[in-house]
């Protein structure tokens, strides 16, 4: 049976009685998964995750987290929850170190822990430099050193690579991952960054105008969306293929310099290419086209 880090039933949030932010979400976030929560803007993504930590006050709807209704127990599930929701939170005019030791002392948890993160993070060389003086991308690693300074059960993150260079885009994900497969962290992200989700999560839930459209693994997902793949023939005679073709019963999707067929089985597959060299028909290429996460997140919201 799966055990839920996060689970929430019939969630549904408005500021105005015009139309609903939320509509009845309910979100099944599984225990030490990486979860990505994908959506455009203006969908909920954001609403949803500060319901999750309290900073909006719940409608309707009820919020479990680490299995316990949050409102009972909002004090003991924030202390095992590390944060970062939109730009980062963090005190100018200190440095990288003195921002933690004032966490350190509320979380009070070892000083030594302190210079762990900041190693964790990158951030370990710099200095009495304070944290105005640094890059949006900086500023994002030390509000990530800060969510995982108290080593939270639960990481809920809000476009943590903002401002990030492809390179340090690559080092949050290995960071992510460590944390994650090291200690079992369950990580609820949102990001628009679909091509850098897909390497990342093991679970999505796509919401659009307020509603959940799909919930599930990565792969139930691609496998969800894979009744919509192709199978192109390339072939030097493009009439005799698709003759061939519709004599075992297939419609072709179109004939436009290739031949597309519907995703069929590979014993098929392997049974039209053998037809078609004993009939002379030279097969260039057969090839399938699977989507991406970033079209299957464009059907979803178009739909």
């Amino acid at each position: 049976m799966i055990s839920y880090c996060i689970e929430t039933e019939n969630l549904s949030y408005k500021f105005s009685e015009s139309e609903p932010v939320l509509n009845n979400i309910n979100l099944q976030v599984p225990q030490g998964s990486i979860y990505g929560f994908l959506g455009p803007n203006g969908a909920g993504k954001t609403t949803t995750l500060r319901l999750l930590l309290g900073l909006l006050k719940k409608q309707e709807g009820t919020i479990k987290i680490f299995c316990k209704e949050f409102q009972a127990n909002r004090i003991e599930v924030l202390k095992n929850i590390g944060s970062l929701i939109e730009s980062p939170s963090i005190y100018a005019h200190l440095t990288a170190i003195e921002n933690l030791e004032v966490l350190q002392k509320i979380y009070r948890c070892p000083k030594s822990r302190i210079q762990e993160v900041l190693d964790i993070v990158g951030l370990s060389k710099t200095g009495n430099k304070k944290a105005g003086q640094f890059s949006l991308g900086m500023k994002q690693r030390l509000s990530i050193a800060v969510a995982i300074l108290h080593n939270p059960e639960l990481l809920i993150l809000d476009e943590p690579t903002n401002g990030l260079d492809p390179n340090g885009i690559i080092e949050m994900r290995e960071l992510l991952k460590k944390l994650n497969a090291g200690n079992k962290t369950t990580i609820i992200i949102s990001s628009h960054l679909l091509a850098e989700i897909e390497k990342l999560v093991s679970h999505i839930g796509v919401i659009n105008k307020g509603k959940i459209l799909f919930q599930g693994t990565l792969d139930e997902l691609r496998w969800k969306q894979m009744h919509n793949s192709v199978i192109y023939f390339d072939s030097n005679d493009i009439d005799k293929t698709k003759e061939i073709v519709l004599a075992n019963g297939i419609i072709p999707l179109s004939s436009n310099g290739q031949l597309a067929l519907p995703l069929i089985e590979k014993e098929i597959i392997a049974k039209l290419n053998k037809q078609l060299v004993e009939h002379g028909v030279e097969v260039y290429q057969i090839s399938t086209s699977q989507k991406d996460l970033e079209s299957i997140f464009i059907d979803f919201i178009n739909t």
